[in-house]
């Protein structure tokens, strides 16, 4: 496949052979996270926070912050498509290093004492699962497991990182999944440990407990919402707006998080609310009896959302930032949805000409810096703007 750069220092790039179906899009559909806002400071350092915080805070190991999970890390998560939500990408982190520790107690040959004592606890409140947890950290500290030992193990061949993505992570450790599974309770839909720890570590006090009704346990100050900036200037909106209408939005962030953040920097009037897809509207439709993951890449409501803004002789463009984006839109290109455009943004990930290696892979029709190059890549095809 042959692709046009437009602009080298913004990596403005384009699939020749889409000149003529970007040209002809009618509606475009923005991802949130990463698009529209940046998280580099937010959703990432949550993950960071919320892994440390288990570790080295609940369970008590000695270790070093910001050891067990990089923004390396976090990103090589992000790279396979498989970890688009945040919670589970945390999930997935903590029970990594959970089965680590469970591989320590093996070689220190008390692991069937710790599965004896702690195979059988059950969470029900977060207050009285922390005070367990907190047996469980003494019992590790007890035989001298640590944080640093887990961060040793990262770059080990067979049980580091990298393998453990290239097994599909837990699944495929079947034998230690139920006493990990029990160790980090998480539920998108009942209360649980990780989800709570998540949220009052991305939200801070205020924020938490206006947006839940609860008020909240860890008590942590600051609010990592706050520090995530808008990408697109209202000049690149307006210039949008008046081509496309207002725009769309597919996104796992929960609804009242991305609407919050719409209205308090006031660019809510750009887009549609009703028409938009937000977590929330992912677990409804797969509790009303999909009986699958709705989340990204699963195509199910993004075929459907696109359908509704379906003109004849036009398009529909999704803007996205990650690998999960493209197979999204892969995926939905297999479904037979033929009219759909995917515009691949780099400004999110820590390794830029690596996703744009990715995003060519997965053929993308578009690929530039950020949602302000669209105008732009536009113009450059010849469309009004």
């Amino acid at each position: 496949m042959s692709y046009q750069c437009l602009d080298k220092e913004r990596k403005l790039y384009f699939k020749k052979d889409s000149a003529k179906a970007i040209s002809a899009v009618t509606k475009l559909i923005f991802d949130f996270d990463g698009v529209l806002v940046y998280t580099s400071q937010s959703y990432r350092q949550t993950i960071r926070k919320v892994v440390d915080y288990y570790f080295l805070e609940i369970l008590g190991l000695e270790g070093e912050k910001g050891k067990l999970a990089t923004i390396a890390d976090i990103q090589n998560f992000k790279d396979t498509g498989l970890y688009n939500n945040d919670w589970n990408l945390s999930y997935a982190i903590i029970t990594y290093y959970l089965a680590l520790l469970t591989r320590k107690l093996q070689q220190k040959r008390v692991l069937q004492d710790f599965t004896k004592r702690f195979n059988n606890i059950q969470f029900t409140e977060v207050s009285s699962f922390l005070q367990t947890l907190g047996e469980v950290g003494a019992f590790l500290r007890h035989y001298g497991i640590n944080a640093t030992d887990l961060v040793s193990m990262k770059n080990d061949s067979a049980l580091g990182i990298e393998s453990f993505l290239a097994q599909s992570g837990l699944e495929n450790q079947s034998s230690l999944e139920t006493i990990v599974k029990r160790l980090v309770p998480y539920d998108f839909e009942k209360p649980d440990l990780l989800k709570r720890l998540f949220e009052e570590s991305y939200l801070g006090n205020e924020l938490f407990n206006r947006f839940y009704g609860i008020p909240p346990i860890f008590n942590f100050n600051e609010s990592f919402l706050e520090k995530e900036a808008f990408i697109p200037t209202k000049k690149t909106l307006d210039a949008l707006r008046l081509r496309f209408g207002k725009f769309t939005v597919y996104s796992e962030k929960p609804r009242v998080q991305g609407m919050y953040l719409l209205e308090k920097n006031d660019y809510k009037e750009y887009f549609d609310e009703k028409a938009s897809i937000f977590f929330e509207d992912m677990i409804e439709s797969e509790v009303g009896g999909e009986g699958i993951g709705l989340g990204k890449p699963n195509p199910t409501l993004f075929i459907e959302l696109v359908k509704k803004f379906v003109r004849k002789g036009g398009g529909v463009a999704y803007v996205g930032d990650g690998v999960a984006d493209a197979l999204l839109v892969e995926n939905a290109r297999m479904k037979g949805l033929s009219n759909l455009s995917f515009l691949g943004v780099l400004c999110s990930s820590q390794h830029p000409n690596k996703l744009l290696s990715w995003y060519i892979k997965h053929e993308a029709d578009a690929i530039m810096t950020d949602v302000n190059d669209i105008p732009n890549l536009l113009a450059s095809l010849g469309g009004k703007i």
